[in-house]
């Protein structure tokens, strides 16, 4: 089942998100947190295993995007992204106080989701990094735009066209990405500043990531280059992290050839962590 809804935003902005209940009671809540000009309902086939799996699956439009209101792919600091998420973290948590809590992201949202663990580590379970923007590479013109726009037109808006062959091999999903209305390829001079300085901040402090840890990513990945994606999750400080690489997978390997495979690792990295909980929680009452 699958319900609706609005929530405010770090400075009242009206988000968009979706609630997607599994058939049977919920074993532990995922919030899912979606790549740039992407939306929540963009992620279905991740959501659709979480929930067959018992996860009760928390999924929100990042302001500028899919539903939710706010200019297409501008923001005027990171702590907007971070804020975001705290405010739709603690919806979660008050709506299912009893339930583990997990954070799955991916592109951005897996860089959204790493920052954002940063400060806000206690009550989560364990997070989920998908293709993080950590290693995204910025093109000559972008870095132009940061530049020399971003001082003076931050919310300049460039419309960045995608080669979608670099998300995903299978031609019908290229098919379906183009006709969803709630995509968009726009980029501003205020999000590629901010996306430097997050970028900066996750990877100078990678060694204070903490919680159980789970990173995939595609080995033809252009976008999120996975050299640098290797280099740090070596450098991340969790005694419990597991990393997932996927020979000719591009950026979303939850759509392209071989989501089984990348599907069924998630699921059951979560479920090992559940197993884990179990055994302590058993060891307590014992």
């Amino acid at each position: 089942m699958t319900t609706e809804g609005t929530f405010n935003g770090v400075d009242g902005t009206e988000l968009f998100f979706q609630v997607i209940e599994p058939l049977t009671a919920p074993k532990a809540a995922v919030i899912l947190v979606h790549g740039h000009g992407d939306h929540s309902g963009g992620l279905q086939n991740l959501s659709g295993s979480l929930v067959e799996k018992e996860y009760i699956v928390y999924a929100f439009d990042l302001r500028g995007h899919g539903k939710s209101t706010g200019k297409r792919g501008f923001i005027r600091s990171w702590d907007e992204f971070r804020g975001d998420l705290h405010e739709f973290r603690k919806l979660v948590s008050l709506d299912q106080p009893e339930l583990p809590l997990y954070i799955v992201g991916h592109s951005i949202g897996g860089l959204i989701t790493l920052d954002y663990c940063l400060d806000h580590s206690a009550g989560i379970s364990g997070i989920i990094a998908i293709s993080p923007a950590i290693s995204y590479e910025v093109t000559l013109i972008e870095q132009l735009g940061i530049s020399l726009m971003g001082k003076v037109k931050p919310d300049y808006s460039i419309n960045k066209s995608r080669n979608m062959r670099l998300l995903r091999k299978n031609s019908e999903v290229r098919a379906s990405y183009y006709s969803d209305l709630l995509r968009h390829n726009i980029v501003t001079p205020g999000l590629g500043h901010s996306l430097i300085q997050a970028t900066s901040r996750v990877v100078n402090k990678a060694t204070s990531i903490s919680l159980p840890f789970l990173l995939q990513y595609g080995l033809d990945d252009k976008i999120t280059p996975p050299a640098k994606l290797s280099q740090f999750f070596q450098q991340v400080g969790s005694k419990d992290k597991q990393l997932f690489e996927y020979s000719l997978v591009k950026h979303r390997p939850f759509d392209g050839v071989g989501r089984e495979k990348f599907l069924g690792d998630l699921v059951g990295w979560l479920d090992k962590q559940m197993d884990k909980k179990q055994k302590v929680l058993y060891r307590e009452i014992n």
